[in-house]
């Protein structure tokens, strides 16, 4: 795996033995058709996270007598970390999420969660960046200052990004932040409840979610730009990696630098290995299907679906045994144990 390495080997070498002392395990439980029910965190309706747990869950109910999922919405990755192997038997959890989890950094720093997530398989990578109205005097991220903004659901990944950015550019907190739903985003930035929002495309600018066609479909927008300084700045920031990009699904906004991250499906370690490799092979062997149900899902090809795995983040052994039958070279990968 290439990416970020952790400085916190203790940690998690012992997240990677041993799962948490009184954890209740809730896998094994039989479905109507006699296989294995599963419940998988997404994100709330009208995400990505969400739309994607949907087609997963739709795909093994197709093509699978053994698992099925029922994928809920969830407060966000910040609560899908906390309440994976309780509430959860899978989840969408992002790189940098996971990461933050095991360094017990940022929304983690008080309190890790109990129990390790192992990576199963990268789904969709996110871009994101700050829109306001085309008429707008908000031009760069310094003018954010006093005024107000919503950026991403607080418990999102792509909160917890964007907070580290503005930390970066000096601005964290120095504004009016409403916490509205994302489907929201279009009305309250029409009626100008706020003046600036987050906006975020999938695949490297080529699709929206629901809620971002909303907004795009509402209000004229232009993009916040960053001064040289700020550039430089958020550039040597490891994790989220920075990135200029084209967002071709916003008609009016050409070049804009992003702030990206990967999804992947994690797994609770109480997930047998025979299972959790059944479901990733269904998933795999399907693929059309899964980008049928959502078209935003990575290809299938190359390293795609493990470009989320970053150094140091353990990997489920049933997930670990699918990409060696496949060819993917594992020996540098953090195996963990069930």
């Amino acid at each position: 795996m290439t990416g970020i390495t952790s400085g916190r080997q203790s940690r998690r070498q012992y997240l990677i033995g041993a799962a948490a002392v009184g954890t209740a395990s809730i896998a094994g439980c039989m479905g109507d058709n006699g296989a294995e029910s599963w419940v998988m965190g997404t994100s709330e309706q009208g995400t990505s996270s969400f739309s994607i747990g949907q087609a997963l869950q739709s795909v093994l109910r197709n093509n699978s007598d053994q698992v099925e999922v029922s994928a809920q919405a969830s407060d966000g990755q910040v609560a899908n970390a906390r309440q994976l192997g309780d509430t959860y038997d899978l989840a969408l959890l992002s790189n940098n999420i996971h990461y933050d989890s095991l360094e017990e950094r940022g929304p983690f720093a008080d309190e890790a969660p109990d129990n390790p997530a192992y990576l199963g398989f990268s789904t969709t990578s996110s871009e994101c960046f700050m829109v306001t109205r085309a008429d707008s005097d908000i031009e760069t991220y310094d003018d954010l200052v006093g005024e107000t903004i919503t950026t991403f659901g607080s418990g999102s990944a792509l909160y917890q990004l964007t907070a580290t950015i503005f930390e970066e550019l000096g601005i964290y907190d120095d504004y009016d932040y409403r916490d509205i739903p994302l489907s929201d985003f279009g009305s309250a930035l029409d009626e100008g409840r706020i003046d600036a929002c987050g906006a975020y495309t999938t695949l490297l600018g080529t699709s929206i979610s629901g809620g971002m066609q909303d907004l795009e479909s509402r209000v004229d927008l232009q993009a916040l730009e960053m001064s040289d300084e700020q550039q430089a700045a958020v550039e040597e920031v490891v994790a989220p990696e920075v990135q200029q990009i084209s967002p071709e699904s916003f008609d009016n906004i050409d070049d804009v630098l992003a702030w990206t991250d990967v999804a992947n499906v994690v797994f609770a370690d109480h997930v047998p290995e025979d299972l959790a490799e059944h479901a990733v092979e269904v998933w795999f062997d399907n693929w059309g299907e899964v980008q049928e149900a959502y078209g935003s899902m990575l290809d299938n090809e190359g390293d795609n679906l493990h470009s989320g795995f970053l150094d140091g983040l353990p990997v489920h052994p049933g997930a670990a045994n699918v990409f060696e039958d496949r060819g993917v070279e594992t020996d540098d990968w953090d195996i963990g144990s069930v």
